[in-house]
Parts: C-alpha cells; sequence; structure tokens
C-alpha cells in the first residue's frame, strides 16, 4: 500500500475521532451566554461589559477537553475610549470575585494572571467542567477569526493539519503560551505560511487536503529541519514569505530565539512572542518527522505492524471520553 496514503486516511480518521460534536458547541455557546447573564445578574462592575469567544472555539478547532477563550470587553474600550479593565490589577481581582459571587465558577478553580503580556483570569466554569481563559480589553483574537475563516475557505486542509499538530504539542506540553510554548493562531499561521510558499499547491498541481500525509510530514520536516527561526520572521500578507529579523523594524518582540510571526491584523504584533520553548518545539518537529518516515519504512516491510500516526499520537484519551460523557449527561 501507498506509504504517503495510508498516513493521509488515518490523518482522516484522527480528525473525525477529536472534531467538536454539535453538542460540545452548545454547550460552550450556551457556557457564554450564562457568562454574560451573571454579569447582567451582578449588576455592579461588569454590567455593562460584552464578552467575545475567539480562539479554538470560534474557529472549530478545539479538542474536547480544551480550554474556551473569551475577552471581556468594557463599554469605554469598544467605544474607543480608554480600556478600563487594564487600567488597574484590582480589575481582575474584581472579576474573581464577581465569578464566586455569581456562582459562575469555585474560589479553588481561579487562577489570576496578572504580570502575564496578556493579564488573565483563569478557571474552571461550573456547570459544565471547562476550563476558561479571560483576558481584557484586546479584539486581536476576535478579528484573527475572520482571517482564519478566509485562510480555511482558501485550504480546506488547514484545519485538518493543525487540529494533528495542536493535539501533538498539547501531549508534550508544548500548546500554552503563557508557559512558553505555541497556541493555536501560531500553528494555524505555520500551516499556512508552509501551503502559500508550496509551489505545487499555489499551481493547484498538488491539492493538500488528498494528500494530507505528504502535507503532514512536510510541516514536521520544514519546520524541524529546515526553517531558520533565529533569522527568519513569517509574513502571511504583504510581503508573503519570510522576512530577516533584522528589517523587522515594527515589532515589538524581535527575540532571535524564538518564533516571530508578524500578526496578519496588525504588523506591529508579533503573535508568537510568547515561544520561549521555541527551540524544544521545533526539535520536536524533528523528531516526529524521523518517528513517522521510520514508521512508514517498517509498515512498508510488514503491514500488520499497526499504524504510522500512533508513534507520535499514542495517548490516553480517556480524557475526551469522560469530557463528552460528562457533558452529554
Amino acid at each position: 500500500m501507498n506509504m504517503p496514503f495510508r498516513l493521509h486516511k488515518e490523518i482522516i480518521d484522527f480528525y473525525e475521532y477529536v472534531r467538536p460534536r454539535d453538542f460540545e458547541q452548545r454547550i460552550r455557546d450556551n457556557l457564554v451566554e450564562n457568562l454574560r447573564k451573571a454579569m447582567r445578574r451582578d449588576g455592579r462592575n461588569f454590567a455593562s461589559a460584552s464578552v467575545h469567544p475567539f480562539g479554538s472555539f470560534m474557529s472549530g478547532l478545539y479538542l474536547p477537553t480544551a480550554d474556551m477563550d473569551l475577552v471581556v470587553c468594557s463599554a469605554s474600550f469598544m467605544r474607543g475610549g480608554p480600556p478600563t479593565y487594564l487600567s488597574a490589577k484590582s480589575w481582575l481581582y474584581k472579576f474573581q470575585k464577581f465569578l464566586t459571587s455569581q456562582h459562575v465558577a469555585d474560589q479553588h478553580s481561579i487562577e489570576v494572571i496578572a504580570h502575564a503580556r496578556v493579564p488573565l483570569v483563569k478557571y474552571v466554569d461550573k456547570q459544565t467542567g471547562l476550563k476558561v481563559d479571560v483576558s481584557f480589553e484586546n479584539l486581536g483574537g476576535v478579528n484573527a477569526v475572520d482571517t482564519f475563516l478566509e485562510w480555511k475557505a482558501q485550504y480546506p486542509a488547514m484545519p485538518i493539519l493543525v487540529t494533528v499538530i495542536k493535539h501533538f504539542l498539547l501531549m508534550r506540553g508544548l500548546n500554552e503560551p503563557v508557559n512558553g510554548g505555541i497556541g493555536g493562531f501560531t500553528v494555524i499561521c505555520l500551516v499556512v505560511s508552509m501551503l502559500q510558499l508550496m509551489p505545487q499547491v499555489q499551481s493547484r498541481n498538488l491539492i493538500p487536503e488528498h494528500h494530507l500525509g505528504e502535507m503532514l510530514l512536510e510541516f514536521f520536516h520544514l519546520y524541524g529541519r529546515e526553517f531558520r527561526h533565529d533569522t527568519n520572521a513569517i509574513s502571511l500578507t504583504r510581503p508573503i514569505g519570510y522576512i530577516r529579523k533584522s528589517e523587522v523594524r515594527s515589532l515589538t518582540y524581535k527575540n532571535y530565539d524564538r518564533l516571530s510571526i508578524i500578526d496578519p491584523n496588525n504588523s506591529g504584533n508579533d503573535i508568537s512572542g510568547g515561544s520561549s520553548n521555541t527551540v524544544a518545539i521545533l526539535d520536536r518537529f524533528k523528531g516526529a518527522f524521523h518517528l513517522l518516515r521510520d514508521r512508514m519504512d517498517e509498515i512498508a516491510r510488514d503491514p500488520n505492524q499497526g499504524n504510522i500516526l500512533e508513534v507520535i499520537l499514542r495517548g490516553d484519551y480517556s480524557s475526551f471520553r469522560m469530557q463528552r460523557d460528562f457533558l452529554r449527561h
């Protein structure tokens, strides 16, 4: 059997297993609506605030146990005025108090991260058991959803590849920017940049969604072995391609030891500025390329060896099943 095609089929099977179900989407919609109601009910500091979901939930690329990303914006900020909730750290603690007083979350499940580049309040939603990350006064993530939808229409293979790569990172604890990992939008940008720069994809001689096995191998090979993250920043719009980091004047985060991806919606922002574990991440990509290639050679010799993808995604999926069962009932 053609090994890249066998890998292609396994990728589709994996995607079908982990992709969101309708009931998961409904429950997450309700979580957002319940938070909005609690804010109005509270009637104090956050009564006039708006809540905007973004991230993997809005792009439909979340895994069953994934966190929800929400941003809370003040009426002042939405009108183009000052960002009330970022004016003092005390607002984060007021939000923490609101969550407990309105029984949205238990006190022990709430974590205030006041000193990160993006201040956050993390909590576990009482009703669903889902983890929620709340940031404040920043519509960057909301704007990114439209960009994602354009890319998804252009490259139908992208969401499938992103799901596999995100899970690969999750299993290795490398998927949280707050811990030096890379988040979902960074993974999306890495996949899109690869597809933009493949001549055979741009000429339509190769249709990525028909060759997912080859695309996944190309991703791990490109970023694990070829890409020079120390000298190149990735640009996805005007121009498309790589720009030397030394020439990117506008970027706030010109770190030579980590990935730099110029935000397609705000050229002054580096969306992967928090990726301090870049070297470890790219090393894992390189390892994945070798593991997959070796596994394909083994199975070519003996087709009864099992499957290909398990060498990088073997793990305990019981948390997925448990989360789905819990939400279903």
